[in-house]
């Protein structure tokens, strides 16, 4: 079985506003109105039409989350503090649905985390988020919020195409039998500007405030490098499950292979080896660029976290990609 490592991370901070589990279609068509031109993105709820899942964040207490956790749509997370949401996606499994694996996250510490299992789609989803909910936040007085962070990989694995394991497509995070990844940070990290969504302009405002739905598909996309755990030598003889400049051979320094000749292995001489190492047939590094995260493997797990500021019901709807049809605004 192969290990991957990854390599680098696109990463966004969002503070959005956003959240069941079902497949859904919407009511109304992209161009709705008269004369067909109503936009639904721009005039209505935000969200695009079409086929989608639909996930549901509650802001909740321990002891709510203790009494609704068989089956269902939803995730529970604090009405105040951190929680974490994983995402999982193998390629070879049968799950046709967006499936809540475990619905209680940030109740017994930092550690714990609800999952959430989304079918493979070949070309991944668009992500939309709207917040709901009364629009005063009763702890502070001040608006209700919620802060999603980027989506980190936590896990990537490979069935192994030469011996595929037949239980493969059951499992929902890279186990003692599939090694997990390894991150790598440093002139490959790609960071996006932050971005912001006001839930509330006026925190007095009355009502249960609904807000429009914002595009937050980049919180879901990964660029960057994967690679075989078999290129991780240094230190010998295990490696440190991570890839940089110790991993590549000293022959890719030399001035005769691109090199400087300076003695000694760079950020530049480690992109040359790495485009190698993605030239071979079969390949040992793959390159991938604003790529729906949880594609980057056969199994990838993916970490997000939360931070709730009195938020109610966060939705968040995945849209399959080869079946939605819009214009970003």
């Amino acid at each position: 079985m192969k290990r991957i490592l990854l390599v680098a991370i696109t990463l966004v901070i969002i503070a959005a506003l956003v959240v069941g589990v079902s497949t859904a279609m919407a009511a109304k068509p992209q161009n709705a109105g008269k004369d067909g031109t109503n936009d639904v993105i721009a005039r209505s709820n935000g969200f695009p039409s079409g086929e989608h899942f639909n996930l549901n964040i509650h802001g909740k207490n321990w002891e709510t989350c203790q009494s609704t956790c068989d089956g269902g749509g939803s995730v529970f997370i604090p009405e105040y503090g951190n929680a974490t949401i994983q995402y999982v996606t193998n390629k070879k499994s049968n799950v046709g649905n967006l499936t809540v694996l475990d619905c209680c996250a940030g109740f017994d510490g930092e550690n714990d985390a609800a999952k959430v299992q989304l079918p493979y789609e070949q070309d991944g989803y668009y992500v939309f988020g709207r917040i709901h909910g009364k629009p005063g936040n009763g702890k502070s007085g001040n608006a209700s919020s919620i802060i999603l962070y980027p989506n980190v990989a936590l896990q990537a694995c490979n069935d192994d195409p030469n011996n595929p394991d037949p239980w493969f497509g059951n499992w929902t995070d890279c186990d003692d039998a599939l090694l997990a990844l390894g991150l790598i940070v440093g002139t490959n990290l790609y960071v996006a500007e932050p971005e912001q969504y006001v839930r509330f302009a006026d925190p007095s405002a009355q009502g249960k405030g609904k807000s429009k739905a914002t595009d937050i598909t980049r919180l879901f996309t990964y660029t960057g490098w994967v690679v075989d755990e078999r290129l991780d030598t240094y230190p010998a003889p295990d490696g440190d499950g991570v890839i940089d400049v110790n991993d590549v051979p000293i022959e890719y320094d030399l001035i005769a292979n691109g090199g400087n000749g300076n003695g000694f292995i760079d950020e530049f001489e480690l992109e040359n080896w790495l485009n190698d190492m993605a030239a071979l047939d079969p390949p040992m590094a793959w390159w991938f660029e604003d790529t729906w995260i949880l594609n980057i493997a056969d199994l990838v797990v993916t970490e997000q976290g939360l931070v709730n500021d009195g938020t109610k019901l966060l939705q968040i709807r995945f849209y399959p990609v080869d079946t939605t049809e819009y214009t970003p605004l």
